[in-house]
Formats: structure tokens, sequence, C-alpha cells
């Protein structure tokens, strides 16, 4: 009978951790239904050589990985047209702030998701895209700008997640208390993501083991220790990802249902 209370204590324990860290897995009913498949226009620029240094079926099925992330809300996305650009000027964003504004008033798509896939830009060390916040609120102007040794699932799920209003888990850089005290006004705004202390350019090293294990020891304002999420998709811990939470699922079906466009 003892070994059966302490089983059954361990598995309560465990089956509760679990239930915290991805509450989104049990909560699906009660989540908007999009019933949505976007489309997106996929921009590749050649390089001074020609040449396109990305590949469709590569992009294809980063995509197509990504897509579950989306399934709780009823959303999903395919490519629907690749258009290449000679401009190699653009393959190199130097100046992303000036440029990219350019870019998109060039080839931008009218009522579809645009995806510009370029060798570089200047941006922190860990970026691997960038994304318009809340991009869905508009059909012209918008897009997300992607670099091409960085096409995979986590990639396009994260750029997509800002697309559609969600902010890095590490918002505010330790504003948000680990009590959650005040996560609807600090951080990302999320209450079911835990406060995240990561700074951007940090190196990882100063936060996560090899084995992902979260290794930083700074504390709050009030002392309290971090255990940020690891796996979510809008952190930037090259950990397992686990998906987004439940909350941010339902920020961004209602990004969706709240616009005052609707994008094919």
């Amino acid at each position: 009978m003892r070994y059966l209370f302490s089983t059954l204590l361990a598995f309560s324990f465990s089956l509760t951790t679990v239930l915290h860290a991805q509450s989104y897995m049990f909560q699906h009913e009660s989540l908007p239904c999009l019933n949505k498949k976007f489309t997106i226009v996929a921009h590749i620029f050649r390089d001074s050589l020609g040449n396109a240094g990305a590949d469709e079926m590569q992009i294809r099925q980063a995509l197509a990985d990504a897509n579950p992330f989306f399934a709780p809300i009823c959303a999903s996305f395919e490519i629907c047209e690749f258009r290449y650009h000679d401009n190699w000027q653009h393959d190199v964003l130097e100046d992303p702030d000036t440029e990219i504004p350019q870019v998109k008033t060039k080839y931008h798509a009218d009522y579809r998701i645009n995806m510009y896939f370029v060798t570089f830009f200047t941006s922190d060390d860990n970026a691997c895209g960038l994304s318009d916040l809340n991009g869905i609120g508009s059909a012209a102007g918008t897009g997300i700008v992607l670099r091409k040794d960085c096409i995979n699932a986590r990639t396009f799920a994260h750029e997509l997640g800002h697309f559609f209003s969600l902010l890095h888990t590490f918002e505010g850089n330790g504003t948000e208390l680990v009590d959650g005290s005040n996560c609807d006004t600090e951080g990302d705004l999320i209450c079911d993501t835990p406060a995240d202390p990561y700074v951007a350019g940090e190196p990882l090293a100063n936060y996560v083991d090899p084995d992902c294990k979260f290794i930083n020891t700074q504390t709050d304002a009030n002392g309290d220790y971090y255990n940020p999420d690891l796996g979510n998709i809008m952190s930037y811990y090259e950990c397992d990802t686990c998906g987004f939470t439940w909350e941010q699922l339902n920020k961004m079906a209602q990004a969706y249902l709240t616009a005052g466009v609707k994008f094919w």
C-alpha cells in the first residue's frame, strides 16, 4: 500500500507539472476555431552570382512541419506562389529598418502573408527572422523576413506567432515577476507563459547547458529564481519545441477574428 501511494503521489506530481507547463494540451475545446488556411507568397532573392540559396521543397516541408502548432485554432498555412527576384542588393539587408520597407513597397502581395528569404540581415546574433507584429491586422505593407539558413518549422512558427500578435516570452528582460502577479502588464502580457529573463543578444550558454537545463541564477525583483518554459515557440532557447500555450493560441485567434481585413 505504501508503494502504491508513493507511486500515485509521484504520478500526480508529474502530471501536475506537465499540466502546468503545457496547459494548451488540455484546453483546446474552448479555443476559437478559425477554420482557415492562409496563403503565403514566398519571395526569394538571388545573390550576386544568381544563386537562389533556398530550396522550394525545404520551404514547403518546414511549413508543413509548423502547421501542427496552429492546429488547436484550426489554422494552417500553404505556399501559393514562389517569386524569384534578381535584385541581389536586397539579399543582404545591412539596414533593415530602411531596406525592408523598400522591399515591401516593391514586392508585397496584398491579402497574403509575404515571406522574404534573404541571406543575411543585421540584427541580434540569434535572430533568424523579422516579422511585423500583428501583421495579420493589415493587408498592405506586412510581411516576414527570414534568413535562408533558418528554414525550419520552429523559425516559421515563431515568426508567424509575431505576425499573429505574439511577443517574445522574454519581453521586458526580467520585468515580469516569477509569481505571475504582474503577468498581464509586463513581459509578453500572457499569464500562462512563465517569466523569462533572457536578454536578446546574450549567449544562450549563460542560460541553458548543452542538455537544455536552465542554469541561470539571476532572480526577479522579489528575489525569486526564474524557471522559463524552454520549449515555448516564442522563446529563444534552442531546446525541444513544445508549442504555444493556451493563452498564446487564443491571442493569435483573436488577432485574426478582430482584424479589420481578412487574408486569403
